[in-house]
């Protein structure tokens, strides 16, 4: 009477509702830690910019002005 026909497939073993939620929920933490250390990867790199670069953006002109005295 009652004729169940299973929807997977024959060589797989019975599919788990919990694991697919699993795998689902396991990708996104491995996309939300990729996209967070990526930013602080992007921060991190503007900060040590920042570190190189003088506080007065007119100083590497000066210095180019002194150099150009010193030899003329």
């Amino acid at each position: 009477m009652a004729h169940k026909d299973e929807w997977y497939l024959e060589g797989s073993g019975k599919p788990s509702l919990r694991m697919w939620i699993f795998q689902q929920m396991s990708m996104g933490a491995v996309y939300a830690a990729i996209v967070f250390f990526g930013l602080i990867a992007v921060i991190l790199i503007l900060a040590a910019i920042g570190r190189l670069l003088p506080e007065d953006p007119y100083a590497v002109l000066d210095a180019g002005r002194a150099a150009i005295r010193a030899f003329a």
